[in-house]
């Protein structure tokens, strides 16, 4: 079996552990399961790329697996680490999509139409959520509105990429962030206002698995830039 399969079949494992174990509620096994979720995913990247990563990719990655373990290392006192974790590894996305993004898209004025209608809908969403009865926030409020604010600008960002044009890179940003929006979504809902298991799968599997398209994200982008 070649390495990038061995690869595969060791992150798609922690994948299915880590949701198993949350499924039946073994939450210190899905903790050390789910730790092993983002090592393996960069080291698919960096396979793929011949172990070559700018600072930017690095970066992202250090963020969203330091959200990942955090509940490891503050066991009581964890949800503002892990927001702001996230938050930061979003930015940082963004930040690695925004230039070329602005350079390619502000002439085309329908474009930019489709941003502010894309604003309007996910700020009504954003806000329907964080007005919710929320029980036992552990967060202050103004996080959570920069972190939809960032969360809706990257959406944004990929409606765009992919209504321009339909590319594996549009697709998979695409995916990513739908991903990320499900899983922040849902986190949110599950942990401060419904507790249900359905929530809960929906979460982790998001999760999860939002590695995988960030992964093949960096790397035919980068493919596409070279």
């Amino acid at each position: 079996m070649k390495l990038k399969s061995v690869i595969k079949v060791l992150y798609f494992l922690a994948c299915i552990f880590t949701i198993i174990f949350s499924t039946i509620g073994k939450i210190d096994w899905m903790l050390w399961s789910k730790a092993f979720v983002l090592p393996s995913a960069l080291w698919y990247y960096l396979d793929a790329t011949n172990y070559k990563i700018d600072f930017l990719q690095a970066a992202v990655f250090l963020s969203c697996f330091s959200g990942d373990i955090y509940r490891l290392l503050c066991p009581n006192n964890y949800v503002t680490g892990e927001v702001l974790s996230f938050l930061t590894a979003y930015i940082l996305l963004l930040y690695y999509i925004f230039p070329s993004f602005i350079k390619i898209n502000l002439k085309y004025r329908y474009n930019l139409l489709l941003i502010v209608l894309i604003l309007l809908s996910l700020s009504t969403l954003s806000y329907f959520i964080l007005t919710l009865k929320f029980e036992k926030m552990q967060i202050n409020i103004l996080y959570l509105i920069l972190y939809s604010v960032i969360l809706e600008t990257l959406f944004c960002v990929a409606m765009v990429e992919y209504n321009r044009r339909i590319t594996l890179v549009s697709v998979n940003l695409l995916m990513l962030i739908i991903f990320f929006i499900f899983s922040d979504m849902f986190y949110m809902i599950n942990k401060f206002y419904l507790s249900f298991s359905v929530f809960n799968f929906t979460q982790i599997f998001t999760q999860v698995f939002s590695y995988y398209f960030l992964v093949n994200f960096f790397i035919l982008n980068g493919k596409q830039i070279n």
